[in-house]
């Protein structure tokens, strides 16, 4: 299966484009790299002409070996990949003095090269991105190379088995998860109903891993807060703070669902939330609370 480019790949390709075409029109010659700063205009942009110019003016003052880190920046790559861009720094140039025209036509070889090494970048990403997935996904396959979905068993534990091992390696990152909701799209629209599937369970399979709960850390981390509820939580007369068992429970019913494939978890949620020692739905949802808190402060650190 062909994977999608991302767009930021794709948006860097076309500046790539823009640059090769337009760079040999802004003739300067290699020596005035290091010329003295662009004029640039004072005060907030008042339109969308003189944003541009202010990201032409900030460009052409930054360091050569700093452009890369700010040109790959989503909002700059996304202007910067327009062609007006370099339209723009073109009619900067026919107005300028000698020494502006020097310093605009090296900002736009240099931009030329660095959206390059960008392209390049992106493309040895989709490539090991695709290289790991196709592994994953390889993984659930029959021994004949099929894949039959649902999923046997032991078809799902294989996969949960990759995954869970990328994760915790650190192997499953960004660039796989796009790739992932790139072949899905392009499954779906092929009629490839059963990949469809099985990439969603590998998405499921990662969340699941991401999501995982320490009850250990969790009843440790209570104690030492001890905020108002933290009593009927936690059991502070052994060696180490727990969850009281009311909490522990419901802590272990969400590992066991984490753990399911989702096909399966209606059956285990009826039996564990109705049968004959209920874990109290309630205390159910303050794990899933707590967890969600506790992902949204991560995305927050990082």
């Amino acid at each position: 299966m062909m994977m999608r480019p991302s767009t930021l790949s794709v948006v860097a390709a076309l500046a790539l484009g823009c640059a090769n075409a337009l760079v040999p029109t802004l003739v300067a010659p290699r020596h005035a790299r290091h010329a003295h700063a662009v004029r640039r205009p004072a005060g907030p942009p008042s339109s969308e002409t003189e944003r541009i110019d202010n990201l032409i003016y900030e460009l052409a003052d930054t360091a050569i070996f700093e452009l890369p880190s700010k040109v790959r920046k989503e909002a700059v790559l996304r202007t910067v990949g327009r062609p007006q861009f370099f339209l723009r720094i073109a009619e900067l140039c026919d107005d300028a003095d000698e020494a502006e025209k020097a310093r605009l036509a090296a900002l736009a070889d240099n931009l030329a090269s660095t959206l390059s090494v960008v392209v390049e970048s992106a493309e040895e990403r989709m490539d090991d991105a695709s290289a790991a997935l196709q592994e994953i996904v390889a993984s659930c396959a029959e021994p004949d190379g099929e894949f039959l979905v649902p999923l046997a068993s032991e078809r799902f534990t294989a996969l949960q088995s990759e995954v869970n091992t990328r994760v915790d390696k650190g192997e499953l990152g960004e660039g796989v998860l796009s790739t992932v909701d790139a072949w899905a799209k392009k499954a779906e629209s092929d009629g490839l109903d059963g990949m469809v599937v099985i990439l969603q369970k590998v998405l499921q399979l990662y969340a699941a891993r991401a999501l995982r709960f320490d009850a250990a850390e969790a009843a440790a981390q209570l104690a030492q807060m001890m905020p108002e509820d933290a009593a009927e939580k936690i059991d502070l007369s052994g060696a180490a703070p727990a969850l009281h068992p009311d909490y522990a429970a419901a802590a272990e019913l969400y590992g066991a669902v984490l753990e399911a494939d989702a096909d399966g978890w209606p059956a285990i949620l009826t039996e564990r939330l109705n049968g004959d020692a209920p874990v109290a739905k309630r205390n159910v949802l303050a794990i899933v609370q707590a967890q969600i808190e506790r992902v949204v402060l991560l995305a927050i650190v990082q």
